[in-house]
């Protein structure tokens, strides 16, 4: 059984980064606009300030230096996926619609990094991270192992099915394709190969 994976991080922040709220977020928000914006090597915090519209000073109020800004970005951007998905498989919407819905959302968390998340991770935690990434993924894993469960129970999803290796499969589904298609008929196209392999 996977442990759940918990982000809790306990840091010192001064007075007056505690006395603004949102600042942190507005922070990250900026940062990736400049990673769209200028790669990875054109990442300053100097440019992030300014697209925060904060003082440089401001940043290091919040992140001890790069490093942690680009730790805290990840985590950030993919608890903001992994909220979004736990409430989309979680409704009680039929099972080919919350996937479809899941692998809508999934591909738009990819477009939001373009192709920058792996270069991102290494720079972010370059010593820990196998143990680190591991520990985000699986709380991914287990988010859609209970969305595969209720498949099964509800009857969609057939009985025999591994749930932890189906949700397995399903995690390695939503990588935005190479070539332009069309997004909602390959959102379709998606659902229907997996549905076909695992519906009752």
């Amino acid at each position: 059984m996977h442990k759940p994976c918990t982000y809790a991080r306990v840091k010192y922040v001064t007075t007056e980064a505690r006395s603004v709220p949102n600042k942190r977020d507005i922070i990250l928000e900026a940062t990736i606009r400049v990673l769209r914006e200028r790669g990875l090597s054109g990442l300053k915090v100097e440019e992030v300030a300014r697209q925060a519209e904060v003082g440089k000073g401001t940043v290091y109020l919040y992140f001890e230096d790069k490093q942690d800004l680009l730790k805290a970005l990840v985590e950030y951007h993919t608890q903001r996926f992994y909220a979004d998905a736990a409430e989309i498989t979680a409704s009680e919407r039929p099972f080919r619609e919350r996937l479809e819905r899941l692998l809508a959302r999934r591909l738009a968390f990819v477009d939001e990094w373009r192709g920058l998340w792996a270069a991102v991770a290494r720079e972010a935690n370059p010593k820990g991270q196998k143990a680190w990434l591991t520990g985000l993924h699986q709380h991914y894993q287990g988010i859609l192992e209970r969305f595969v469960a209720s498949g099964i129970a509800s009857g969609e999803l057939r009985p025999d099915l591994d749930v932890e290796l189906t949700a397995a499969a399903l995690a390695a589904f939503g990588c935005s394709p190479q070539l332009d298609f069309p997004r909602e008929p390959y959102i379709q196209q998606l659902a229907e190969v997996f549905m076909k392999g695992v519906c009752a």
